[in-house]
This record gives C-alpha cells, structure tokens and sequence, in this order.
C-alpha cells in the first residue's frame, strides 16, 4: 500500500509502481492458496494500483470488492481500512458526499475494531 502511495506523490513515481506491482503478484499468489485470509488484501492492492494509474472506475469497483471481502471474512480493521482509501478516491474526485460517507464508514470500523 505503501507504494502505491508514493507513486501518487513522490517524483520517483516508477520505482514505487515497480515496488507495488511486485507486491501486488505476491499478494496475487497468497490469494489463491488463502482466499480467506488475503483475498480482501489483493483487492485493496488492486484498488490503489488501479488509482495511481487513473483508473479510477476499476479502483472504486476493487475498493467496494475489498470492503465487501473485509466484511465477508470479518477483518474489521482492513474493511476500516478499505472505507478510508475509498474515501481518499472520492475526495481526490471531488465526491465530498461519498467521501464523507466512507470515511464515517471507516472511524465505525475501527471503532468496533477496539
């Protein structure tokens, strides 16, 4: 997630994507021998991988996915986590409405989380 994130804000944009799509293949292959366990996890890697390349229509689809995984397996912290980076999307979109709505989402996870 990390660098993912730095390849949204920092000028060495290509050594965080390389980073972060080495990780994504990683997470790709854990998914497949643990789906309950890292499924939510390789959406969410999805998610921000298709975000920092302006594809944001994949990237909200692969948030809700990460959500929905995160609920599903009852990872609160990660569904919390999910919402958050959602939220950034849609404020980065200027959907202030949305974001709203999943950050609210977010602080209830982490809430219930402890």
């Amino acid at each position: 997630l990390t660098a993912f994130y730095l390849a949204r804000c920092d000028e060495n944009k290509s050594k965080w994507m390389d980073i972060g799509e080495i990780n994504l293949s990683t997470y790709k292959m854990w998914a497949t021998h643990s789906v309950w366990n890292w499924e939510n996890k390789h959406f969410l890697l999805q998610a921000e991988y298709h975000f920092c390349k302006g594809q944001l229509s994949n990237a909200e689809g692969k948030y809700k996915d990460a959500i929905e995984s995160s609920q599903k397996h009852r990872f609160v912290h990660e569904e919390g986590l999910a919402n958050e980076l959602l939220s950034a999307l849609y404020t980065a979109t200027g959907n202030n409405k949305k974001a709203e709505h999943h950050m609210s989402e977010a602080r209830s996870c982490y809430k219930r989380w402890g």
